[in-house]
């Protein structure tokens, strides 16, 4: 779901809509509510709490499914969800080496298509569900605080310019941001695959 429509149903709902939008679509909602925030159509402390709070219920799901369900569930339904068993194989390996790490670091970087395996081996292998909270909350809180940071930063920029050749320029400058964001994360990640290879 694009961050478009996202924000078109933003604009429509408000904040009945922010939980379900956040837990469906992700990340384009922190981006969404961030333009909303700039257009005065909600209140920064509220549409925080919903946007993780929407997040946070996918985390909890997929930990205890993981859980309660763990090889079953992932042999007759993971191909549907992107769990394959390299990928829960390759999250074993590495919550033997980290835990909260590899939770906060995928939070951070949406896990790179690696999110559910991990949330989901984190239930599977009994991992304790208060230290997986806290390190989803951690991460929680710092990702849609970013995006919410950029979407009302850039929708700032955007607003503020007249001319076609500059708002261009500020969705281009917005596009390398957030490109930035995501080799930063991306190195990092591989950092940490390496370690964990040790």
């Amino acid at each position: 779901m694009s961050p478009a429509t996202v924000l078109a149903l933003i604009l429509q709902y408000r904040y009945a809509i922010l939980v379900p939008i956040a837990l469906v679509a992700g990340f384009p909602t922190g981006l969404a509510v961030g333009v909303a925030l700039k257009l005065g159509y909600l209140e920064f402390f509220l549409s925080y709490a919903c946007i993780m709070l929407g997040e946070l219920i996918g985390d909890v799901t997929w930990y205890w499914v993981g859980y309660r369900w763990g090889e079953s569930f992932s042999k007759r339904y993971g191909r549907f969800v992107g769990l394959s068993s390299a990928h829960i194989d390759e999250a074993k390996r590495l919550f033997a080496h980290y835990d909260q790490r590899i939770l906060l670091s995928s939070k951070l970087t949406t896990g790179f298509g690696f999110a559910i395996p991990i949330l989901f081996t984190a239930g599977m292998t009994h991992m304790s569900f208060w230290r997986y909270m806290r390190a989803n909350l951690s991460g929680q809180f710092i990702w849609s605080g970013s995006l919410i940071a950029v979407g009302f930063f850039f929708s700032d920029l955007y607003l503020n310019v007249s001319n076609v050749e500059d708002k261009v320029s500020t969705i281009g400058i917005a596009l390398l941001f957030l490109a930035l964001v995501f080799g930063f994360g991306k190195f990092a990640w591989s950092r940490m695959m390496r370690n964990a290879d040790r």
